[in-house]
């Protein structure tokens, strides 16, 4: 049985768009192969609220008719509809005709609005028995004890940094048990925040790898199933080369599904807005991409030359805004108000709003959209100005803890210095006021790193923190901002998601 993986970018509600992609490739596809889409690949995903509304349902019905009259043979993800329930689908076609219909069961985060379905539908084709339907559902198909020649599955496969291969292994064991072939389909792109890695692959009846899918790109691969004879030892991509891919992934999809060509970034010499720059330039390419230098009195002349050796090295354009004359114009309006002596943020917050509404001039004269340079431990506990350096359109970083985003920069740097040295080793600073250092108000980043991730990724209680070990006054401080700065993360640039505990996605708090 010959079968094209079929691992496509689709958009949500973009239902023309989509069935032209899926109608390129079924008119390419030979006679007897069996082209196999993702999840709800026709409709794009997700479609959150847009699914229970009648002209989507009936773009999508006519879509899949015009698909049919390809008289190709083709599994495709869409919407079903019965009465006035609705069904997160996938159709199987043979030559034109639909043979069976598999509706998910299992529902996830993503199918809102969708009804409880029947699970993985099995068939005969070409003289073999072949089940197909949702990942979601297998452990219900294998319950089930049904043997089968082969099992397809798809799902709309989320990048997790901390995870890799996790649904290979769990497939792997399900291939043994159920002496079944089994092909894995999943979509790449981006929709809002959410990063669709791809990484689609088939396992034989041993559960080895035959083929697997480059992560992060559109392809279109053919196998038969009739001759898996062949072993593929795993390509593997390392942990800092795969964030790196999620995030110019990232950027690239949001940007063009937004119908933006253009970014904008405030470079202050340091690490973060020297990563993300790299980020932005590899994804949109380097003439569609501008650095802004905006210099204070507290400025040092080593963040001016780091910024500007950032934007040279990467040969993008930029310019040389200082921000003093702004600053004092707006102490000047707001004097009265700062005559009031008070051990406060007000002129560090007026000099990071002055960055930004430059930025954003630059963005709308030029048509561009900022890039946010804040990461997922500034974040955590408030360390940035709200409606300043919060701000833009997305934030590639913000998911990323500042370790995370030191290993980065020392990858992007392994053949050569492409961010300057300099600002990975010195020491990190918003230079909002003379000789600032983060660490004056922030412990030491790989201390900091540590009690977040203790709080946020393994769920312990302050208590439980300190019992491992950790300062006291430290482990107190850090979870009473991670606390009180949640109505601060609500309004930042949304992150990309590149994790399970994403502030813009999976984790709210009340307050």
């Amino acid at each position: 049985m010959k079968i094209n993986i079929c691992q496509i970018n689709t958009k949500a509600a973009n239902i023309n768009g989509n069935k032209e992609k899926i109608n390129s490739i079924l008119q390419s596809s030979g006679e007897d192969t069996l082209n196999i889409f993702g999840e709800l690949s026709l409709t794009g995903s997700p479609l959150y609220n847009r699914n229970i509304y009648t002209d989507i349902y009936q773009q999508t019905s006519m879509a899949g008719d015009e698909l049919c009259k390809s008289g190709k043979s083709f599994i495709v993800g869409t919407i079903a509809k019965s009465e006035d329930l609705l069904y997160n689908s996938l159709v199987f076609v043979d030559k034109g005709e639909v043979k069976a219909l598999a509706t998910k069961r299992n529902l996830g985060r993503f199918d809102r609005n969708y009804s409880i379905g029947n699970g993985i539908e099995v068939l005969k084709y070409e003289g073999k028995k072949i089940a197909f339907g949702f990942y979601e559902d297998v452990l219900n198909f294998a319950k089930r004890g049904i043997e089968v020649d082969t099992l397809i599955l798809v799902h709309n496969n989320l990048f997790d940094k901390d995870y890799d291969n996790d649904i290979e292994r769990e497939l792997g064991n399900y291939a043994r048990r159920l002496k079944a072939n089994i092909v894995f389909v999943s979509r790449i792109g981006v929709e809002g925040n959410f990063v669709f890695q791809g990484g689609s692959f088939v396992l034989n009846r041993n559960g080895d790898i035959i083929l697997r899918v480059s992560e992060f790109s559109e392809a279109v691969c053919d196998i038969d199933l009739s001759v898996l004879n062949k072993n593929i030892k795993p390509i593997q991509q390392c942990y800092e080369e795969r964030i790196f891919n999620a995030c110019v992934l990232g950027i690239r999809d949001y940007w063009a599904k937004s119908g933006i060509k253009k970014a904008v970034i405030g470079l202050s010499g340091g690490i973060d807005s020297a990563v993300v720059v790299v980020l932005a330039a590899t994804a949109l390419g380097k003439e569609n991409v501008t650095g802004i230098l905006m210099p204070s009195e507290f400025s040092s002349e080593h963040s001016i030359n780091d910024a500007k050796q950032s934007a040279d090295n990467l040969g993008i354009e930029h310019y040389v805004v200082p921000i003093q004359g702004i600053f004092s114009a707006s102490k000047e309006a707001l004097k009265e108000l700062l005559s009031i002596e008070a051990k406060d943020t007000t002129e560090e917050n007026l000099q990071a709003r002055a960055r930004c509404m430059i930025v954003m001039a630059f963005g709308n004269r030029l048509g561009a959209a900022m890039l946010n340079t804040s990461n997922k431990s500034e974040s955590a506990v408030g360390y940035g100005t709200l409606y300043g350096d919060d701000s833009g359109a997305l934030g590639p970083i913000g998911d990323l803890y500042k370790e995370d985003v030191y290993k980065l920069a020392r990858w992007i740097n392994r053949d050569k210095e492409i961010i300057p040295n300099n600002s990975i080793t010195k020491a990190p600073s918003a230079e909002l006021h003379p000789n600032q250092k983060d660490s004056d108000t922030l412990p030491e980043y790989d201390v900091l790193d540590k009690v977040l991730k203790e709080h946020i990724e393994n769920h312990l209680s302050y208590k439980e923190i300190v019992d491992k070990g950790y300062d006291e006054s430290i482990v107190k401080r850090t979870l009473h901002l991670y606390n009180i700065n949640e109505w601060k993360r609500r309004q930042e640039a949304p992150a990309l998601r590149l994790s399970k505990t994403c502030f813009a996605t999976d984790i709210k708090i009340n307050f």
